[in-house]
């Protein structure tokens, strides 16, 4: 499982718009960022080519190795980012967080959390998405079950399926002023025509680790893996996915 892990984060690199991201954060060089679900260490290393004093963190022993193994330069940490405090890190001048702030559902709990660790002036960078499911022409009895899986998950505390659209009222809830929110275009998650056979592919197994979903879904699942990747595979694919981008800033 961990090498296949490393294989997935690896593999979705190409099909991020991390310098599209990277080039409106307020950075400077000398900047010192902790990169929180740093995964194999791919926004880490931009930060630093950047002129950032970065340290990732990640809670999996596998993704870590692999980052150490990919940046040997880099100062990768194993934390758990919900704790994350000022204590061990000192206080920093930036915090990145990239698809980890859905598994947060009290949402300005954590950011407030994570201002903490901030200089006054300093920034908080998020990437999330929102209507992670939602594509068409997925045939309309399917979007019911989904509507209602979304706030089952939610509602257990496991994941938010539209947390990117919340990213920006939970930093000013947490105190932060928010500077820049958008949404950056994806190749695997918010695009328009027919998927590529690699991206078809590594929605395939997507679906095949979504635990969650094949329990709400019961019987209804196979049904729903198919026509779900018969609507990707479609010319006439559209997402209404989102992958929302937020920066705020300690005042």
């Amino acid at each position: 499982m961990g090498a296949d892990l490393v294989e997935q984060y690896q593999r979705q690199e190409r099909w991020r718009r991390w310098d599209e991201a990277l080039s409106v954060l307020p950075l400077e060089r000398g900047h010192r960022v902790l990169d929180l679900g740093c995964g194999v260490g791919q926004v880490a290393a931009r930060l630093n080519d950047l002129g950032a004093d970065v340290v990732g963190l990640d809670s999996s022993d596998e993704l870590l190795a692999a980052a150490r193994a990919r940046h040997p330069h880099l100062r990768f940490e194993k934390a758990d980012i919900r704790a994350v405090d000022p204590e061990r890190f000192g206080l920093v001048d930036g915090l990145w967080a990239s698809f980890v702030t859905a598994y947060f559902p009290d949402l300005r709990s954590i950011l407030t959390r994570w201002s903490n660790c901030l200089r006054p002036g300093g920034w908080l960078a998020m990437v999330e998405m929102d209507d992670l499911l939602g594509h068409d022409p997925l045939p309309p009895r399917f979007r019911p079950n989904l509507e209602s899986f979304y706030e089952e998950a939610r509602r257990s505390g496991g994941y938010d399926f539209e947390c990117g659209r919340a990213l920006a009222d939970a930093a000013r809830a947490a105190g932060l002023s928010v500077l820049h929110e958008g949404v950056l275009a994806d190749d695997e998650l918010s695009f328009v025509g027919a998927a590529r056979t690699d991206v078809l592919e590594a929605w395939r197994s997507r679906l095949s680790r979504m635990g969650g979903l094949k329990a709400f879904m019961g019987e209804q699942f196979d049904d729903f893996e198919r026509a779900f990747l018969e609507a990707l595979g479609a010319e006439s694919h559209r997402s209404n996915t989102r992958v929302v981008f937020v920066i705020a800033r300690r005042g």
